[in-house]
């Protein structure tokens, strides 16, 4: 067999596996950061009160 070539594929594969992980827990914690803030309040917890009655 050529180890000479199976080595690196296979320690460049590790290498890939571990940066998209890492890239995806970043990401994932961007996200979630941003769909936080992006969140629009009820009415009730903004102060606004909608008036239902008539007068």
């Amino acid at each position: 067999m050529n180890w000479y070539i199976i080595i690196p594929a296979g320690i460049a594969a590790i290498l890939l596996i571990c940066f998209l992980i890492k890239r995806n827990m970043k990401d994932e914690k961007t996200f979630e950061k941003e769909a936080n803030q992006d969140y629009h309040k009820t009415k009730d917890e903004e102060g606004d009160v909608e008036v239902t009655e008539k007068m």
